[in-house]
């Protein structure tokens, strides 16, 4: 049987889709995932024996035009000077938005029904209209894969106008009822969906990583960085805004040269702001900002540091019931964790005593937990040893495929003749 996984994002960094599809073609389905395109990789490719089928998430005009800006949002030529004066009309943003979602909807949707799929696998609400409409035209089943709290999303909520907001509560309040199965990250993600869909049964799927059964220090940051003193602090994931890391930039500048090196690495979502900020404000030399590496290379970018940050601020419900790739990915490679008191996280550092917490809004509070650390190495290795041990024990991809390939025999034994 053939299931199609639609995503609205580049695969390259999507550890989640990837463990899943490779689950999948494992148990003998036939996968095909549409994504975005990527620069420097083909539209269509095979990838482990998955088929990979890209698309333009936006015209070719628009790719143009902005090529006019830099990454850290300034302007190299009058294209790109006249956008970033557009784009500061938050009605003619909004509308663009809403146009261009709708556009990648209707390619997403002719992409799956060239695939002719038996199941349509939505990666989050922003899939789920367009892998609706596909399932109903192939007479396919529908799996609602919800990784995030998307209706309660700083973020989203920041960054989509009103009819977007408007539509999108109604997809997911019309559509998920409909879906032949609905999969959530954490179990406070799926007590949220519960008390705003009643009765809804959904199942779980944490993010977890595959086991590291050798813990190897990787040189790969230090090799980055070209060498230095102190411990590596890392911070992996998106460079976004609500994520505490304006904090964590403040907190720099209260860290002593040469205590320690702070290393943010990931896609940066916010054109330049944080970084641009970084290299304003007087870090003592402590901060470095990378690019983002592909899922498949993280493991090593992690396994080169000493200690591991996530400062996610309670600023909606996506964060306050958030377990992060990351969380599970420091403890597979025995990392101690400096994480935000919030519910989901804390509860699982206070139980494996695997980390310690901080108020992420308090930079103070940030750079004394770092250098609480940074100054006890055998508190680190304690820390980080018993986070491993839990991590192989009881956190690892290979438990939580058995959950989504329960879920998908579930859904396979409704599949009938076309």
């Amino acid at each position: 049987m053939h299931v199609c996984m639609m995503l609205k994002n580049r695969l390259r960094g999507d550890a989640r889709v990837k463990k899943e599809a490779l689950s999948l073609k494992s148990a003998g389905w036939d996968v095909t995932i549409i994504c975005w395109q990527e620069p420097g990789v083909a539209d269509d490719e095979d990838w482990n024996g998955i088929r990979v089928r890209r698309i333009r998430y936006r015209s070719a005009m628009a790719a143009r035009v902005t090529g006019g800006l830099d990454s850290d949002g300034g302007t190299r030529n009058l294209a790109g000077r006249f956008l970033s004066a557009l784009r500061h009309s938050r009605a003619r943003r909004r509308a663009a938005d809403f146009f261009r979602n709708a556009v990648c909807d209707l390619r997403l949707l002719s992409k799956a029904l060239e695939a002719k799929p038996d199941v349509l696998h939505a990666n989050d609400l922003d899939t789920l209209l367009p892998a609706w409409a596909a399932s109903r035209l192939c007479r396919a089943r529908l799996i609602y894969d919800s990784h995030e709290l998307w209706l309660g999303s700083a973020r989203y909520l920041r960054e989509t106008g009103f009819v977007g907001r408007l539509r999108d509560r109604l997809v997911e309040r019309r559509l998920i009822r409909r879906a032949d199965a609905v999969i959530a990250v954490t179990p406070g993600r799926i007590g949220a969906m519960e008390r705003m869909y009643p009765g809804l049964h959904i199942d779980l799927v944490e993010n977890c990583p595959y086991p590291a059964p050798d813990r190897r220090r990787s040189s790969y940051l230090d090799d980055v960085l070209g060498g230095g003193e102190g411990p590596i602090v890392l911070y992996q994931g998106a460079i976004s805004f609500e994520r505490g890391l304006e904090n964590l930039i403040d907190a720099c500048g209260l860290l002593p040269r040469g205590s320690v090196r702070v290393v943010m690495i990931g896609p940066d979502m916010t054109s330049g702001i944080l970084p641009g900020m970084a290299k304003a404000r007087d870090v003592n030399g402590v901060l470095s900002i990378l690019p983002a590496v592909p899922s498949e290379r993280l493991p090593e970018v992690t396994a080169s540091a000493d200690m591991g940050l996530i400062l996610f601020q309670n600023t909606c419900p996506n964060h306050y019931y958030s377990l992060p790739n990351k969380l599970y990915e420091y403890m597979m490679a025995g990392l101690p964790i400096i994480a935000s008191d919030l519910p989901e996280m804390s509860d699982l550092i206070l139980r494996e005593r695997c980390g310690v917490l901080v108020d992420p809004e308090d930079s103070g509070a940030i750079a004394g937990r770092i250098l609480e650390l940074a100054s006890d190495p055998g508190l680190r290795e304690e820390m980080g040893g018993r986070g491993r041990r839990a991590a192989l024990e009881r956190y690892t991809w290979p438990d939580q495929e058995v959950s989504l390939l329960g879920v998908y025999a579930r859904v396979a034994n409704r599949i009938g003749p076309r």
